[in-house]
């Protein structure tokens, strides 16, 4: 019986010794494999520093921004690869930039929204330009005018310039092509993104090629 209970205490430390000898074996691997595993290299983005400009060429821009998590604000950040032009289409009297932005910021319930408008006499900023806003018509499309174009309206309304607004919306142009690195290969209309003849009144005329020119003049004399 002692032999038996003899031999049953050796096989007790026989096993312990051979689990812990497992257990030493296995640390020694998961520490070497944490030690070799390659650690993931996060890809340098670099960050857009959206601007909000006082003034282009001396006419004022002023900043109101529709609130953050309305319908037509959903602080989606993008890459900016476009500056894309529309008209408002609004040709009643008084349908300024001024109107415009309360029109923005008070209706909660609009989707529709963009990031500047332009009339004859000053800018309003709506939106921060780095951030998606819902103007181009196609939806959340990977490379589209939403997600990746700045929207700028320019009113047409019936007592207003509308020579004026379309040479302050080239100064705007400028001014955003240079403040994020952009060729005028960037400048899009409306229409270049879904089927819509928008920038109606610049299409119809055919005067997108003089907008591309003056935004180039503006350029030169930054």
């Amino acid at each position: 019986m002692k032999k038996k209970k003899k031999a049953i205490r050796k096989k007790r430390v026989l096993l312990a010794i051979i689990l812990i000898v497992v257990a030493i074996y296995v640390t020694i691997i998961v520490t070497q494999n944490n030690q070799n595993r390659e650690q993931p290299v996060l890809a340098e983005k670099e960050e857009i520093v959206a601007v909000f400009p006082e003034e282009v060429f001396g006419v004022p821009v002023k900043t109101k921004l529709i609130e953050l998590g309305k319908e037509g604000r959903p602080g989606v950040k993008r890459e900016i690869k476009y500056i894309v032009i529309h008209e408002t289409g609004n040709f009643e009297k008084g349908t300024d930039a001024e109107s415009h932005s309360i029109l923005l910021t008070e209706n909660s319930n609009d989707s529709t929204s963009w990031h500047y408008t332009v009339d004859d006499h000053e800018i309003y900023h709506h939106i921060p330009d780095d951030e998606v806003a819902w103007h181009a018509g196609d939806g959340v499309k990977n490379g589209g005018g939403n997600i990746n174009g700045i929207g700028i309206e320019l009113c047409v309304n019936s007592d207003g310039d509308f020579e004026e607004t379309f040479d302050n919306a080239t100064k705007l142009v400028a001014y955003l092509l240079d403040a994020y690195n952009l060729s005028t290969d960037a400048i899009k209309k409306h229409g270049d993104f879904i089927s819509k003849d928008c920038p109606n009144t610049i299409i119809k005329e055919n005067r997108m090629d003089e907008f591309i020119k003056k935004v180039k003049e503006y350029q030169e004399a930054m």
